[in-house]
């Protein structure tokens, strides 16, 4: 992905194959890995878009030029991240 940062979150990944008359999907749940430097970004702009979740994947997909049916991050994902802040003063993860 040129230009593009790592991202994080869980999304799903599909393949579907055709075997004769049968369409065969497989389906898989890939990790999403968001950078530090995303991650702040999801927090400040929670606490500065008075906790909206949708406000902050606007701003998200905006501010590192996500196309439309891209993935941004997950309610889950941000929420963990602002729970992690406030428990440690730190977006990344807990170890």
């Amino acid at each position: 992905m040129k230009g593009r940062e790592a991202v994080e979150g869980w999304g799903w990944a599909r393949k579907v194959q055709v075997v004769g008359k049968f369409l065969l999907q497989h389906s898989a749940v890939v990790k999403m890995v968001w950078s530090n430097k995303q991650r702040t970004f999801a927090v400040k702009t929670y606490f500065s878009q008075s906790h909206s979740i949708v406000a902050v994947q606007r701003a998200f997909r905006t501010r590192y030029q996500i196309p439309p049916r891209d993935r941004v991050p997950d309610r889950k994902s941000i929420l963990l991240w602002v729970e992690n802040f406030r428990e440690t003063g730190s977006v990344s993860e807990k170890r």
